[in-house]
């Protein structure tokens, strides 16, 4: 018999709004320099979504992963690696191989800005993780957008990074499809608290159109886990599980202010 997909942890339940609407939602995880935990997040918030849809019977949209990153394209190999032991698990037990809950995608993209529009349009769930030296696809993966999270290690070598990945988001900004995207910076492979506060210190120096950057309360500990999960559907997504939450709880207040203030 197939394995279930993942354990749901108790506090999960139930989940804070989401998205509505026949369109898909579009999340870019992205930095402008490599080993920033972009696939680490891209799957783990993927594989967030799949178990919240999968729990909608009858109502979730698809989740679509597409991995623009011109050089590893890890998040490729993560599903490849699963399905081809996944099928040596079946055949060794004459079972049915348990399917993999993402649907994944892989560079070369010819138009990634319209493909994203049609999968959107389409109702499907997309997470893109664009690789830290192609500009032009960062650009695109954002014309479409519906938010912008840029995963950082809280470190010197990291940090340097995080402004010019804004500066380069404020330039598609005005051409969005939609008036423009959330932007969101995740602080993960946190070694202690000390190291988060003086992160933390010097984001508040940054900006993003005028306004101060959005830095997600919700942190990822430094877990051994997470390196040991490629080929993997995970087992704990809670950490994972909570940085969505906080998206979704933000997103869903900012909304509401909006149509206050309208009516």
């Amino acid at each position: 018999m197939a394995r279930s997909d993942v354990t749901v942890p108790n506090q999960q339940q139930p989940p804070p709004p989401g998205p509505d609407g026949d369109e898909g939602d579009v999340t870019v995880m992205a930095c402008l320099k490599g080993g920033s935990t972009k696939t680490t997040t891209t799957n783990y918030l993927a594989f967030v979504r799949a178990l919240r849809r999968k729990r909608r019977a009858g109502k979730g949209r698809p989740v679509k992963v597409l991995d623009a990153d011109t050089v590893s394209q890890t998040t490729y190999r993560w599903a490849k690696k699963f399905k081809e032991a996944e099928a040596r698990r079946a055949e060794a037990r004459n079972e049915q191989p348990q399917s993999y809950p993402l649907d994944v995608e892989r560079y070369p993209f010819e138009d990634l800005d319209e493909y994203i529009a049609e999968l959107r349009s389409e109702g499907y769930d997309v997470y893109a993780d664009i690789g830290g030296g192609n500009v032009q696809l960062f650009h695109k993966s954002l014309r479409h957008a519906d938010r912008l999270l840029v995963p950082l290690s809280p470190s010197e070598f990291d940090f340097d990074r995080v402004d010019p990945t804004f500066s380069e988001a404020s330039t598609v900004f005005d051409e969005h499809a939609r008036d423009g995207f959330e932007t969101y910076v995740l602080l993960s492979r946190k070694i202690s608290d000390k190291q988060s506060r003086e992160c933390r210190d010097e984001l508040a120096k940054l900006r993003f159109r005028d306004e101060p950057l959005t830095v997600l309360n919700t942190e990822v500990e430094q877990l051994i886990e997470y390196t040991r999960q490629l080929g993997k559907i995970p087992q704990n997504l809670d950490e994972y599980t909570d940085v969505w939450d906080e998206i979704m709880r933000r997103e869903a207040a900012k909304r509401a202010a909006l149509t206050e203030v309208a009516g």
